[in-house]
C-alpha cells in the first residue's frame, strides 16, 4: 500500500464511522467569525425542532470535513492567495483616492508598519502570512482529527444529558401539575376546616348552655341516696351544696318554658325538707353536747360548727323554721353555760378577797377609832398602808403580764387578793370569752346581708350574755357598796378603761354597754368615798380632842396617809387627766394643810411649831419623790415651796436665842437709811459677845437641831440652812464694823468661823 494513501484511507474510514453530524471546522478567520456570530436559537422554541437542526448542522459539518480531507498539501493552486484577492472584481473598481485611503489604513496597521520599517516587500510579507495561516490551519485540522473521538463521546454524553433533561422536564411538568392539584385540595381543606370550626364553636356554646341546664336539673342518684340515707360529713356537705345550686338554678329559671324544670321541682322540694330535718338534728345534737361538763366550747365551735357552717346557711336560706330553732337552742344552751360558769367563778373569787376597807379606814379617822368593840385591833387582819399607798397594786393594770386567777389553785395555796385583782381577773376572763363568742356568732349566724348579719350577731350575743353581764355588775356593786378603798375603786376604773380599749382593738362592740355600766357604777362610788375622806379631814380639824392630842413635833400619822393617798391618786391619773379626780385631790390638800396648821398652833413655842410643820412637809416630799412619777411634779413643787418657807422661819427662830442682838443689828442696817443706826457701843458689845460665845452657841444649835429633827436627811438640810444663814449674818455684821470704822475691836475672822462650822456638817 502506498504511504501517501494511508492518511486518505484512514480519513475515509473515520468519515464512514460517523453516523451523526459534528460541528464544522472553520476554514479561515472569516469562517470563525461567522461561526461565532451564528444566531442562537431561542430557548422557547419547541423541543421537537432540535433534532432537525442538529441533523442540518451535522450535514454541513460533514461537508466541510469532507472538503478539508480531500485537500492535499500539494494543492496550493486551489488555495486562495493574496494575489487572487487583489484580482477580485472589487479591486478593479476602487479609485485612486480609495487606494490612498487603503494605503493610509495599511500604514496605520501595526504589522504593516513594522514590515515597512524593516524594508520588507508587502507581497512577500503577505505570502509569509498566508503560509503561517496555512500552517496554523493544518495544525488545527490535525488537532481536530486527533480529538474527534473525544468530540464524538462528548456529543454522545450531551445527547444523553438531553434525554435525561427531557425526562426531568416531564417529571417536573407532572410535579407542577400535582402541585396545582394539591393546592386546590389544600384550599378545599381550609374551607372545610373553617366550616368545622364554626360548627365546633356553635356546638361548644350549645354544650355550655345545655351543660348548665343539665347540671341545674339532673340530680345524680348517689347524691339523693347520700342526702336521704347518709350521715352528715364532708361528702354529705358537698352533695348538699350541689343540690342547693340546683335549687337556685330552678328558682332562677322557673318562668322559662322548660318541662324538665317542672319535673325536677317536686324532687328538690323533698330533698330540701329531708336535708333541713337532718341539719336541724345534727346541730341540736352538737349544741346539747356543749352542756356536758368539761367540754371546751371554743374547740367545738371551731372543729364542728364553723366546719359545717354551710349547713346552717342552707337552712337560713331554705328552711327558716329550722334555722330559728337551731339559733334559739344555741342561745339557750350558751346562756346557761356562761351564766353558770361565771356565777360560780364570781363566788369563788369573792372567797379570795382580803378584808374590805370600811369607814374606819378614812384618812381623817383617829388611830384609836380603828379598834373593835372589845378593844381588839384590826391591824392583824389587814395592811392599813395599802388602803392609801399604791405600791405594787398598780401591777393590776399590766394586762399582758399577769394571767387570771384560778380559784382552786389559790384556795390550795391559801392566797388572798385585793379586789382590783379579782375585778381584773373576772372581767378579763369575761371579755376573752365574750370576744371569742361574738366572733363565732358573727361568722356562724351571719347571712349575705352585712348589715343584717351585724344586727343578728348583736341580738344573739345580747341574749346569751345579758345574764352573765348582770353577774359581773353584781360582783362589782357588791364590793363597792361596802368599800371605802378609793385607791382600789380607782384601779378598777382604770382596769375597766383598759378593757374597753382592748375590746375596741379586737373590734368587739357587743360589750360596750357592759363597760359603760361598770363605769357608771364605779365613778359615783369613787366620788362619794373621796368626799368622805375630805369630810373626815374637816371633822378632825374641828375635833378639839384630836388637836389637843398633838404633843410631839414628829410627823403626824395623818401626814403619811395624805402623802401616800395623794401620790396614789395622782399616779393613777397620769395619762387620763380626769378633772373630777384633780379637783378632789385639790380639795383634800386644802383641808390637810388647814388641819396641819391647826395642829401646829397647839405648840406655844414657835420653834417647835415650825419644826412640826417642817417634819410633816418633809414626809410628803419624801413620799412624792419615792413615786418617781411626773404626775407628782406640780404637787411636789408646791410642797417644796412650803417646806422652804418654814425652813427659813425655823432658821431665824433657831439663831435668835444665841445671836439675836447681831441679827437685829444686821436687819436694822439693811433697812432704810432714815432709821437709827446702831450705836458704836452696841457694835462693840455685840462683837465682844460673839467672840466669847460663838463656839458654845454652835454646839447648842447643833444639839437643838438634833432634838427637833430625827430624820437624818431633813436634819442635815435644816442644820446646813441654819449655819449658812449664820455665816450670812456674820459677814454682814463684819461689813458694818468695817463701814463704821469701829476701833478697839478684834472680831473673829470669818474663815475661823467657817472652819468651825464645817465640824458640825457631819453631825447627822
Amino acid at each position: 500500500m502506498d504511504a501517501a494513501d494511508s492518511p486518505d484511507r484512514s480519513n475515509e474510514r473515520l468519515r464512514n464511522s460517523m453516523d451523526k453530524a459534528l460541528p464544522s471546522v472553520p476554514s479561515s478567520d472569516e469562517d470563525l467569525s461567522d461561526t461565532n456570530n451564528k444566531p442562537v436559537r431561542d430557548e422557547d422554541d419547541d423541543d421537537d425542532d432540535k433534532p432537525l437542526a442538529q441533523v442540518a448542522e451535522g450535514s454541513a459539518a460533514m461537508k466541510e470535513l469532507d472538503w478539508l480531507l480531500e485537500q492535499g498539501p500539494e494543492d496550493n493552486d486551489a488555495s486562495p492567495t493574496l494575489e487572487n484577492d487583489f484580482l477580485d472584481d472589487d479591486f478593479y473598481q476602487i479609485t485612486f483616492d480609495e487606494v490612498d485611503d487603503r494605503i493610509s489604513a495599511f500604514q496605520e496597521d501595526e504589522f504593516v508598519r513594522e514590515a515597512l520599517e524593516n524594508g520588507m516587500d508587502l507581497r512577500e510579507y503577505a505570502k509569509q502570512i498566508e503560509e503561517e495561516r496555512e500552517s496554523v490551519q493544518k495544525d488545527l485540522e490535525n488537532d481536530y482529527v486527533q480529538q474527534i473521538r473525544s468530540f464524538v463521546d462528548l456529543h454522545s454524553e450531551i445527547q444523553s444529558c438531553d434525554e435525561v433533561l427531557g425526562r426531568m422536564e416531564e417529571l417536573l411538568s407532572v410535579f407542577q401539575s400535582d402541585l396545582g392539584n394539591i393546592s386546590g385540595e389544600i384550599k378545599s381543606l381550609q374551607e372545610r376546616s373553617s366550616r368545622m370550626s364554626v360548627k365546633l364553636r356553635n356546638r361548644k356554646a350549645v354544650e355550655t348552655k345545655l351543660g348548665k341546664a343539665l347540671q341545674g336539673m339532673v340530680i345524680p342518684p348517689y347524691s339523693i341516696k347520700k342526702i336521704t340515707e347518709g350521715d352528715v360529713d364532708e361528702v354529705w356537705l358537698q352533695y348538699l351544696l350541689g343540690i342547693n345550686q340546683q335549687m337556685r338554678f330552678v328558682k332562677a329559671n322557673q318562668n322559662k318554658p322548660i318541662k324538665a324544670l317542672r319535673n325536677v321541682g317536686p324532687e328538690l322540694e323533698k330533698l330540701r325538707l329531708k336535708a333541713a330535718a337532718t341539719i336541724r338534728d345534727f346541730f341540736i345534737e352538737r349544741i346539747n353536747a356543749l352542756l356536758v361538763p368539761n367540754t371546751n366550747v371554743q374547740i367545738m365551735q371551731q372543729s364542728v360548727f364553723l366546719k359545717y357552717k354551710e349547713l346552717h346557711q342552707f337552712v337560713i336560706e331554705r328552711h327558716h323554721d329550722a334555722a330559728t330553732e337551731i339559733r334559739q337552742t344555741y342561745v339557750n344552751a350558751l346562756k346557761w353555760y356562761f351564766h353558770n360558769h361565771f356565777e360560780r367563778y364570781s363566788k369563788g373569787l369573792s372567797k379570795l378577797q382580803t378584808i374590805t376597807a370600811d369607814k374606819s379606814d378614812l384618812i381623817g379617822v383617829e388611830e384609836h377609832g380603828r379598834k373593835g368593840l372589845f378593844g381588839g385591833s384590826k391591824v392583824a387582819l389587814k395592811d392599813k398602808t395599802n388602803v392609801f399607798a399604791l405600791g405594787d397594786r398598780i401591777d393590776a393594770l399590766k394586762m399582758q403580764e399577769q394571767g387570771v386567777i384560778l380559784v382552786h389553785v389559790a384556795e390550795d395555796k391559801d392566797q388572798k387578793f385585793q379586789f382590783e385583782q379579782l375585778f381584773r381577773s373576772f372581767n378579763l376572763t369575761l371579755i376573752d370569752n365574750a370576744s371569742s363568742e361574738y366572733l363565732f356568732i358573727y361568722e356562724f349566724f351571719s347571712s349575705r346581708d352585712t348589715k343584717k348579719s351585724a344586727d343578728t350577731s348583736k341580738s344573739v350575743f345580747q341574749q346569751i350574755f345579758d345574764p352573765t353581764e348582770k353577774v359581773g355588775l353584781t360582783f362589782t356593786k357588791t364590793y363597792i357598796e361596802n368599800s371605802y378603798d378609793a385607791v382600789g375603786i380607782l384601779l378598777c376604773i382604770r382596769i375597766n378603761t383598759q378593757l374597753a380599749l382592748e375590746l375596741q382593738r379586737r373590734r368587739v362592740p357587743a360589750l360596750e354597754g357592759y363597760t359603760n355600766s361598770t363605769n357608771m357604777a364605779l365613778w359615783p362610788r369613787f366620788q362619794h368615798v373621796m368626799t368622805l375622806h375630805i369630810e373626815s379631814l374637816k371633822r378632825m380639824a374641828a375635833s378639839k380632842s384630836v388637836i389637843s392630842a398633838v404633843k410631839d413635833i414628829h410627823p403626824h400619822y395623818i401626814t403619811r396617809r395624805y402623802a401616800e393617798f395623794a401620790a396614789s391618786l395622782l399616779v393613777l391619773n397620769e395619762g387620763y387627766d380626769d378633772a373630777i379626780l384633780t379637783n378632789s385631790v385639790q380639795k383634800m390638800r386644802n383641808e390637810f394643810e388647814g388641819l396641819l396648821a391647826r395642829m401646829s398652833n397647839e405648840f406655844t413655842e414657835a420653834t417647835r411649831r415650825i419644826a412640826f410643820l417642817i417634819n410633816n412637809y418633809d414626809v410628803i416630799v419624801s413620799v412624792f419623790q419615792e413615786a418617781h412619777n411626773r404626775a407628782l411634779e406640780s404637787e411636789l413643787e408646791h410642797v417644796r415651796q412650803l417646806l422652804s418657807i418654814h425652813t427659813g422661819a425655823f432658821v431665824d427662830e433657831q439663831l435668835k436665842p444665841y445671836f439675836g442682838s447681831m441679827i437685829d443689828c444686821v436687819k436694822r442696817a439693811d433697812q432704810s437709811k432714815n432709821m437709827v443706826q446702831p450705836e458704836k457701843g452696841d457694835l462693840q458689845r455685840i462683837s465682844h459677845e460673839f467672840a466669847q460665845t460663838w463656839r458654845q452657841n454652835l454646839t447648842s444649835i447643833n444639839a437643838s437641831v438634833i432634838q427637833y429633827f430625827s430624820n437624818f436627811k431633813n436634819g442635815t438640810t435644816v442644820l446646813h440652812a441654819v449655819l449658812g444663814q449664820l455665816i450670812v449674818y456674820y459677814t454682814k455684821f463684819l461689813d458694818i464694823l468695817e463701814q463704821r470704822n469701829i476701833g478697839g475691836v478684834q472680831p473673829v475672822g470669818i474663815q475661823t468661823v467657817m472652819v468651825e462650822i464645817k465640824k458640825f456638817r457631819s453631825t447627822f
